[in-house]
């Protein structure tokens, strides 16, 4: 990780409260084939509109492992119809979690509310367990604002099919999109019967107020 880069983080962070929001990542449905790599998209839904920095911790699950340049960092690939100028640094932390930062020098800001903002590339092993598995955030999400005010995200898991059927892949995808267009979470990203109480909850993927 490039000295400026961490200097710039703790710079930022530097006497930060922690602000309950609903500033959230989450993870587009996957499906590949074992032997196979594809892409994993990480996604984020913001309310602040401020956001210049963000850090997260990616889990894989067992039977997956990140693809690497020549150099042994992750490759992964900002998209800059969210971003502009950032840079996207890339680490395997000894545990095999995948360590992002992503941040510009001048502070620029992410553009837009919600979607896709970066794409990381693993590789699936042919022992790989068939079926579905959960791809998830670990500890705190770091977020950074212009004001230097950080934001916590708190957990999200998406959702990896990994099958020896290409032809089933968009069917079982649809239907099980489908099947969870009526499920409901909580901010913390538990799915719950319904809601017991006043707050903000989500189903289908929007933020329902329950007062």
């Amino acid at each position: 990780m490039k000295k400026s880069h961490i200097v710039l983080l703790a710079a930022l962070a530097w006497g930060t409260a922690q602000a309950e929001d609903s500033n959230r990542f989450y993870f587009t449905d996957t499906a590949i084939q074992p032997g196979e790599t594809g892409s994993i998209e990480l996604c984020m839904e913001n309310i602040a509109d401020n956001l210049t920095c963000i850090e997260a911790e990616i889990q894989l699950p067992e039977g997956l492992s990140l693809v690497c340049d020549e150099g042994g960092n992750p490759l992964a690939t900002l998209y800059r119809n969210r971003s502009t100028e950032h840079e996207i640094l890339t680490n395997v932390l000894v545990n095999g979690n995948l360590k992002l930062l992503v941040s510009s020098i001048d502070a620029k800001l992410f553009k837009g509310s919600e979607g896709p903002l970066l794409s990381f590339r693993v590789q699936v092993a042919e022992t790989a367990p068939r079926g579905e598995c959960t791809i998830e955030t670990v500890g705190e999400s770091l977020l950074v604002s212009t004001e230097a005010e950080a934001y916590y995200s708190v957990g999200s898991k998406g959702n990896i099919l990994i099958t020896d059927d290409a032809t089933s892949i968009g069917e079982e995808l649809r239907t099980k999109n489908e099947e969870s267009e009526g499920a409901i979470y909580d901010l913390s990203g538990r799915k719950i019967d319904s809601p017991r109480k006043k707050g903000i909850f989500i189903k289908g993927g929007k933020k329902e107020l329950h007062k």
